[in-house]
């Protein structure tokens, strides 16, 4: 099977696996594993896409990637064989495209939100107070109660004055460990790739399903981390005052208020262990379906 049959068939598998995964009971389990599933078919679509365009462009050298590049760039200097038409220059044009546009994305989304977390700071250094009720917080005087991590490499974690009103001290300590779990893992970086993408195709209904998806998986494994560290009661009790609250997570940051009722509910459920079995079918052929377009652009036979 020639190299562009190959991408175009992972392509294809990739984009059938998007529903199901969407809509796979184990994820909410397993929540880091169904991350790490996303990220692999992220990573794997556009490879798919970007050596579809380069195997197009070099089809007439009929060889592999990486010995058709090698043939092609000699053969710039010396004059390129008939067959490379206007139509394959085009392709390999869009994969030049391609490979900034990707990079690009990233940047500028990361540039966006960098600017936002400075605002955010800035504000803090003006509003924010310590509190000895909330180690390691800075506390702002609001009503409504609220708390979020402010990620980077000097994270600040934020709580308001409503939140240490309602809260008694073992709820505040679980909230405490939900936000410190999203600055020590950086969740923040698990979800650029994915707000790229939101960049690049922004009306796609599966493009912001599977982002608000990998957002709640992060929220859910914050979750975990709280669950293990101090009680689920506890947890859950703070849960149910945020969601009463109404309060919006600033733009930026990563907070406790992400789809909470379907938190709820599974922090109440017991574990379904015959459910995890799964997680690992879907991470084998995760991995399986990368290794096509990475073996295309590396193995040089």
């Amino acid at each position: 099977m020639s190299a562009v049959a190959h991408l175009a068939v992972t392509l294809v598998l990739c984009l059938l696996a998007v529903p199901p995964l969407l809509g796979a009971r184990w994820s909410s389990e397993s929540p880091g594993a169904a991350v790490v599933a996303w990220q692999s078919l992220l990573v794997t679509g556009v490879l798919c896409v970007l050596g579809l365009l380069v195997a197009l462009g070099l089809a007439p050298y009929d060889r592999p990637m990486l010995p058709a590049l090698d043939a092609f760039t000699a053969d710039l200097a010396t004059g390129l064989p008939p067959e490379m038409t206007a139509a394959r220059l085009a392709w390999l044009v869009a994969a030049v495209v391609t490979a900034a546009l990707v990079p690009l994305t990233v940047a500028v989304s990361t540039v966006g939100v960098l600017r936002v977390r400075r605002r955010q700071r800035d504000l803090l250094a003006l509003l924010g107070r310590e509190d000895p009720a909330a180690p390691g917080a800075v506390v702002v005087d609001h009503p409504a109660p609220m708390a979020y991590c402010v990620p980077g490499l000097r994270p600040r974690i934020v709580v308001s004055s409503g939140t240490l009103a309602r809260l008694d001290a073992g709820q505040l300590a679980a909230v405490l460990g939900h936000e410190r779990a999203h600055a020590r893992e950086r969740h923040d970086l698990v979800l650029v790739p994915f707000t790229a993408l939101r960049r690049v195709l922004p009306n796609s209904r599966y493009v912001k399903e599977i982002s608000a998806t990998v957002a709640l998986l992060l929220e859910m494994r914050a979750d975990d981390k709280a669950c293990r560290a101090h009680t689920r009661g506890c947890l859950q009790a703070a849960l149910r005052r945020f969601r009463d609250g109404g309060f919006t997570t600033p733009a930026g940051t990563l907070g406790i208020d992400g789809d909470i009722t379907a938190r709820l509910d599974r922090i109440a459920e017991p574990r379904r262990r015959r459910l995890l079995p799964a997680r690992w079918i879907a991470l084998t052929a995760t991995s399986a379906l990368a290794s096509t377009p990475i073996s295309l652009f590396v193995w040089p036979g």
